[in-house]
């Protein structure tokens, strides 16, 4: 019987604590066209939107992923760039647009005009300036903002 109710409540703990110390907003996020940077980059426009934190609270990190993978002959040509300007955006409820640069993976070959596959992820977060160490220094309550797209498929020209 005791084994039962032991992880009932170990559950029930991590879900109340979790959700008294981080609530997330809402975020949305669209890929833009592509423009090649030479044949090793790809600069990509990421329009991201998200809802006002609450305003106790201080923005402190934030960031934008973008992967691209496109075929070349018997190979693939891969590579990531996160941009983690900050501030990047404000999460004010408007769209606002960064750009991505993602180098092609120098062991693979390079980027090259045809159809490419696109995946993108964006983030930010904004918690309490700590009392004891207000340079750098966050704790809770946080709140958190995400979204994701891709993978889809964009022409680089």
């Amino acid at each position: 019987m005791i084994r039962k109710v032991l992880p009932t409540i170990a559950v029930g703990a991590i879900c109340c604590f979790a959700s008294a110390t981080a609530q997330a907003q809402e975020m949305t996020m669209s890929l833009g066209t592509p423009n090649f940077v030479g044949r090793v980059a790809v600069a990509e426009p990421v329009t991201v939107s998200c809802s006002a934190f609450d305003p106790s609270l201080t923005l402190f990190a934030e960031s934008v992923t973008v992967g691209i993978e496109q075929p070349s002959g018997r190979a693939i040509a891969h590579g990531s760039g996160t941009d983690y300007a900050n501030p990047l955006f404000p999460c004010d409820g408007s769209l606002h647009t960064a750009q991505v640069v993602v180098s092609a993976d120098p062991a693979g070959p390079p980027f090259h005009g045809g159809p490419a596959v696109f995946t993108a992820s964006a983030g930010a977060t904004a918690a309490t300036p700590c009392p004891w160490s207000p340079s750098g220094c966050f704790t809770s309550p946080y709140e958190n903002a995400s979204a994701s797209a891709g993978p889809t498929s964009l022409n680089l020209r």
